[in-house]
């Protein structure tokens, strides 16, 4: 059974959404042009939008690749220090990064 998001994952949520709304107002497009780009209900972009914690990372995957940064997604834990630095502590080699994610 999941648990209920906590403030701050809620908050950052709706800051996706706001950043999501930004990109695509930049590029001239209404929520309705989106969703269908994306092959989604417009209801369930605008979900997306208002930081709905509901909408799967399907969705906010299409919603990056219309927008024209999908390669964003993979880099998300690209740079890891927290980890690294437990690695460092703990004597581990670290893991390689794998083949094909680029540094960002």
């Amino acid at each position: 059974m999941a648990t209920a998001l906590s403030s701050p994952e809620l908050d950052n949520l709706a800051v996706l959404g706001q950043s999501l709304r930004l990109a695509r107002r930049r590029r001239n497009l209404t929520q309705d042009e989106m969703a269908d780009r994306m092959g989604v209900s417009r209801p369930t972009y605008s979900q997306l939008e208002r930081g709905s914690a509901t909408v799967g990372l399907g969705i906010l995957l299409r919603a990056m690749t219309v927008l024209g940064y999908p390669e964003r997604i993979g880099g998300l834990l690209a740079e890891d220090p927290i980890g690294d630095a437990m690695d460092d502590a703990s004597g581990r080699q670290r893991i390689r990064k794998p083949h094909g994610l680029a540094d960002f």
